[in-house]
């Protein structure tokens, strides 16, 4: 209802003695309506309560899943009321806002929700009953989990030989498991089937427990935005175009080869262009945990496995080199150039489904200085919770339903002026130049 129809309404003495706008008021106030409604109830707002989910799943060391629940009922919710390409937008928008945040390391844990829960939405929209939704779920996970599981073994850790040898070492007293590569894929493809299950089994649970009791649409109190900004850590001093470029080269170095001479000069470059990047030190801690942690277990993978010390060391030293390369691209790029980056290409695909609506939620998200209060309500929410299972996941979709409707976009900024440099073209041949120890060799 426009505000001269609800004008005309409130009025006893009917509508004959209402006053009539202009076209051109009415015009005014109709959109005023459709922008307050949009930022009370749009998929912004989903959006960013995903995007605070499945940023409490990558930052946590353990319990991934469970932390991400509460995102995937947000793009569910999302899905279910604005169909599947509005609610693809959503999950993709706020993929890219936990990128800008903590970089693209350790990415899997929340993936698989924002892969399948936008469908399981739409499916929920169409009337598709628990059995539907199943499938497309299962179907989703299994094809995440068994690309996710492929990088794992043949990527950090190698190849199918030290997975194969480790599996020997660790079930080959069993009489019951065989042994060999083909036992191993067995028994990874009978395990990745079982988690799948389960996992849908509750995804399906909390998602349709909190799209069946969210509540009815209100505007809600506003969220306190007098401390948002842009990129709290300042600019960088290359072209965020630059590092994701020069990022993308040494990864794909790092995935063709484990040649000693390769890692050496793709770790040299990593080094001089940190200490000139000027970075944003904020993620740093955790990606540096990460790859120690994922180095390491490369290490002993390679070692248990039987290939000796110096592969070992080899394929740790990529491990390692891989997560250090998308730690120092958050780094050196910084939140709000990760976020242009990602908008500028985005704006290349537009003719992709739900990519358009990708564009225009991540320009409502802004800066991550939301997530202080938003956390806080949170902890309100549990505290005031009995302490039963039901009943903090009760909570805490309470507190999906409440913070995204809580949300207000901010100003979107103009677009940022870009300039290429010549120290960014020396930044990305620097990356590139690695290469030659490739064709040399």
């Amino acid at each position: 209802m426009s505000s001269a129809d609800r004008l005309a309404a409130s009025d006893p003495t009917g509508p004959a003695s209402s006053p009539v706008l202009p076209p051109s008021a009415t015009a005014a106030a109709e959109r005023a309506d459709a922008e307050a409604e949009r930022r009370v109830s749009g998929p912004a707002g989903l959006a960013h309560v995903s995007a605070l989910s499945f940023l409490a799943s990558r930052a946590a060391p353990s319990g991934a899943f469970v932390l991400a629940l509460a995102g995937g009922v947000a793009l569910a919710r999302a899905g279910e009321r604005f169909g599947w390409r509005r609610g693809y937008g959503a999950s993709l928008a706020a993929m890219i806002q936990t990128v800008a945040y903590l970089g693209p390391a350790r990415l899997n844990g929340p993936l698989t929700q924002a892969l399948t829960a936008p469908v399981m939405g739409a499916l929920e929209r169409r009337g598709v009953g628990a059995l539907g939704q199943f499938a497309a779920c299962f179907a989703g996970r299994m094809l995440h989990n068994t690309v996710a599981t492929a990088f794992f073994v043949f990527v950090l850790l190698g190849g199918l030989d030290a997975y194969a040898g480790t599996y020997n070492e660790t079930f080959g007293d069993l009489a019951l498991l065989p042994s060999g590569p083909r036992a191993a894929l067995a028994f990874t493809a009978v395990s990745l089937v079982g988690w799948a299950i389960v996992a849908t089994i509750v995804q399906i649970a909390v998602y349709r427990r909190g799209m069946r009791r969210w509540p009815d649409p209100a505007a809600k109190d506003d969220i306190d935005e007098s401390a948002e900004s842009g990129d709290l850590g300042g600019r960088g001093r290359f072209d965020p175009r630059a590092v994701a470029l020069a990022a993308a080269v040494a990864f794909t170095l790092l995935v063709a080869s484990t040649a000693a001479p390769l890692l050496a000069g793709v770790g040299a470059w990593l080094f001089v262009a940190w200490l000139l990047s000027r970075p944003d030190r904020r993620a740093v801690p955790t990606g540096v945990a990460l790859a120690l942690l994922i180095g390491g277990g490369s290490l002993v993978f390679s070692l248990v496995g039987g290939l000796g010390l110096a592969v070992g060391l080899q394929r740790g030293a990529r491990a390692m080199l891989i997560v250090l390369v998308a730690t120092w691209l958050r780094a050196a790029a910084r939140s709000d150039g990760i976020r242009e980056v990602a908008r500028r290409s985005l704006g290349r695909l537009r003719r992709i489904p739900s990519v358009p609506e990708a564009v225009s939620i991540l320009d409502e998200l802004g800066a991550e200085a939301r997530l202080a209060p938003s956390g806080r309500a949170l902890l309100a929410e549990l505290r005031s919770a009995r302490k039963r299972p039901v009943a903090m996941v009760d909570a805490v979709l309470g507190w999906v339903a409440g913070e995204s409707g809580r949300f207000r976009a901010g100003l979107i900024p103009p677009p940022a002026r870009l300039r290429v440099a010549a120290r960014d073209v020396a930044l990305v041949a620097a990356a590139a130049a690695p290469v030659l120890t490739l064709l040399l060799g």
